[in-house]
C-alpha cells in the first residue's frame, strides 16, 4: 500500500483524482470496502495510519542462511572514536565520514560492526565515501554487503551475462569495466553488436571508449563522423580528439598551420592569424559548424575557434615553434585575444592538461586588473591542478592583496571553487588575514557573503592539527565579533570535530 498516493488522493479530493484500481484491490484485501470513494479514502487513512504506528510483523525467512565469514582479528578503533563517528553519521556529514575512513585506513583501525549497515546506505548515495570505505572493508564488510541487494551493487564486478542479457546501463556499465582491463576486447565486442544496436543505445555504449581510449580504436570512432545521428557525430568528434595522434587531430593540425603563423621581427615573435574561407564537407565531417559563434566572435572566427578548442595542446610546438610561457603573452596581446584565450583554455580542460592549465590561471590571478583578464574566467581550469600546484596558485593571489578576496576575483574562485585540501601555509594565512581584518577599521559586520562561505569550506580543507593555533586569538571583544561569530564558531566546529576524531583515531 503507498501511503503517499492515499494522502495525495485525500489532499486533492476523489472529486479530482481517481483511486487506482490496484489500490482498491490492497484495500479490500485487507478489509477495506466502501461504495463511496470519499469514505473509502477516509476509513483507509485513519485505518493505515493505525497500522503504521503499530508496525508488521516481518515474514518468516525460509530460505537458507548465508555461510558466515571467517572470524578474522581486527583491530576495531576505540569507544572514543566510535562517538565521533556516530556524530558524524548523525550530522550526516559526508565529506568528514570520508575523512573518518581515509584516516582510519592511516592508522590501520577497523570500523565497529554495527556501522557498517548505515555507512553502506550512505555509500550507496555517494561515491566518494565508497572510495573511502573500500580500503578499510575487510572480509566481514564484504560478506556483509553481499546480504543486502541494494549493498551488492557497490562492490559488484560486472560479468558477460550483463552484456548478453542487461538493459543499456548494465551493457555500458560491463563495457566500461572491460574496458578498463582488456580495452581490445571490449572494442570487438562493441564491433560485433554495433549493426544491431538502437540509436539510443549506441551514444552510450560508444561513449564507453573514453575508459582505455587509444590509436587502436581510431579507425572505428572515425567511422561514425558520418553517422546520421547528431549526437553519436558528436561524441566521435570529441573522443578521437582525445588520441594525441589520431587522423582527425592531424586534419585539424593542416588546417591550423596554413591559418597560423609566427613572424620574427629580430628577436621578437609575431602572431599573424587568418581566418579560415568557409568550411568544406570534411570540415563539416569533423564537426565544425559553420553557423557558430563562440565567445563573443563571428562566423569565420568562431570556425578558428573551434579547430583550437579541441586540439592537444602539445601540438602547438610543432604549430609555432614556440613553448607554452612563449605563446601565451602572444595570445593575450591579439586582436582576437579573448577567443584564443578561452579557446586554449577548453583545449586545456578538454585534455587535462596541467602545464598550460597552470600557465594560463597564472596569469588570470596576476593580471586580475587588466579588463582582458577580468572579462575572462577560466574556472573549468581549477580542477585540473594537482593539489600543490592548487595551494601554490592560491596562496600567490594573497601577495597582492592587503587582507581578503574580493567577490568574484580570482583569488574568490580558487577559494570557493578548489577541490583540493588546503596545505597549512594557505591555511594560516586565510584565517590569519581574516583576524587581521576583523580587528582593522575596515571590517563590516554585515555583508562579504564570499568570505563566509569560504570560511565554511576552511573548515574542511584546513589541516585538523593547526585546529589549537587556529581557534586562538579572535577578536571577540570587539563591536564586530557579533556579525561574524555565527560564522566563526560554525567552521572552528567543524575544524575542531576533526581535529579530535583525528587524535582519537591516532592515540588509540
Amino acid at each position: 500500500m503507498n501511503w503517499k498516493t492515499l494522502v495525495k488522493i485525500g489532499l486533492i479530493g476523489t472529486n479530482r483524482s481517481k483511486i487506482p484500481e490496484e489500490m482498491i484491490r490492497q484495500l479490500q484485501a485487507i478489509g477495506i470496502e466502501e461504495e463511496d470513494p470519499a469514505r473509502l479514502i477516509m476509513k483507509a487513512a485513519a485505518i493505515m495510519s493505525m497500522r503504521k504506528k503499530a508496525g508488521t510483523r516481518p515474514t518468516d525467512f525460509t530460505g537458507d542462511l548465508p555461510l558466515v565469514t571467517q572470524k578474522a582479528q581486527t583491530n576495531i578503533c576505540s569507544k572514543r572514536a566510535v562517538q565521533y563517528l556516530n556524530m558524524i553519521l548523525k550530522r550526516n556529514d559526508l565529506p568528514i565520514l570520508s575523512e573518518f575512513l581515509i584516516t582510519l585506513k592511516k592508522y590501520h583501525k577497523s570500523l565497529p560492526p554495527e556501522a557498517l549497515p548505515l555507512i553502506f546506505d550512505k555509500a550507496t548515495k555517494t561515491p566518494a565515501v565508497w572510495q573511502a570505505l573500500q580500503p578499510v572493508l575487510g572480509d566481514r564488510g564484504r560478506w556483509l554487503i553481499q546480504q543486502n541487494p541494494e549493498w551488492i551493487a557497490l562492490d559488484y564486478v560486472p560479468t558477460l551475462e550483463d552484456w548478453e542479457n542487461g538493459n543499456t546501463a548494465q551493457r555500458a556499465t560491463y563495457l566500461r569495466y572491460l574496458r578498463s582491463v582488456e580495452p581490445s576486447t571490449a572494442l570487438t565486442l562493441l564491433k560485433e553488436t554495433w549493426p544491431q544496436e538502437s540509436t539510443t543505445t549506441r551514444k552510450k555504449l560508444l561513449d564507453t571508449l573514453q575508459v582505455g581510449l587509444s590509436q587502436t580504436d581510431d579507425s572505428f570512432i572515425s567511422s561514425h563522423l558520418a553517422s546520421k545521428q547528431k549526437n553519436i557525430r558528436k561524441t566521435a568528434a570529441s573522443l578521437l580528439s582525445l588520441i594525441p595522434g589520431s587522423t582527425y587531430n592531424q586534419r585539424m593540425l593542416i588546417r591550423l598551420k596554413k591559418l597560423i603563423k609566427i613572424k620574427k621581427s629580430g628577436n621578437q615573435p609575431t602572431l599573424k592569424i587568418s581566418l579560415p574561407k568557409g568550411v568544406d564537407d570534411t570540415m563539416i565531417q569533423d564537426g565544425i559548424k559553420a553557423s557558430a559563434q563562440l565567445y563573443r566572435s563571428g562566423n569565420k572566427a568562431s570556425q578558428l575557434a573551434q579547430m583550437i578548442n579541441r586540439l592537444p595542446l602539445d601540438y602547438w610546438s610543432n604549430l609555432t615553434g614556440l613553448s607554452a610561457p612563449e605563446l601565451l603573452p602572444l595570445f593575450s596581446e591579439h586582436e582576437y585575444a579573448y577567443l584564443l584565450l578561452n579557446a586554449i583554455s577548453d583545449a586545456a580542460a578538454h585534455h587535462q592538461n596541467q602545464p598550460w592549465s597552470q600557465l594560463i590561471l597564472q596569469a588570470w590571478v596576476s593580471k586580475s586588473d587588466e579588463k582582458l583578464w577580468q572579462d575572462f574566467a577560466p574556472l573549468q581550469l581549477i580542477p585540473v591542478l594537482d593539489k600543490t600546484q592548487y595551494n601554490q596558485l592560491t596562496l600567490s593571489g594573497f601577495k597582492e592583496i592587503k587582507y581578503l578576496p574580493a567577490e568574484n576575483t580570482p583569488l574568490d574562485f580558487l577559494l570557493q571553487r578548489g577541490t583540493y585540501d588546503w596545505e597549512a601555509d594557505l591555511s594560516l594565512l586565510f584565517f590569519d588575514r581574516l583576524k587581521t581584518w576583523l580587528k582593522s577599521e575596515d571590517a563590516t559586520h554585515w555583508g562579504d557573503w564570499h568570505i563566509r562561505k569560504i570560511l565554511s569550506i576552511a573548515g574542511l580543507r584546513t589541516p585538523a592539527d593547526l585546529y589549537p593555533k587556529i581557534s586562538r586569538n579572535w577578536p571577540e571583544h570587539l563591536p564586530v565579533w557579533g556579525g561574524w561569530e555565527r560564522d566563526v564558531a560554525g567552521s572552528l566546529t567543524t575544524l575542531e570535530l576533526r581535529y579530535k576524531m583525528e587524535k582519537a583515531l591516532r592515540e588509540d
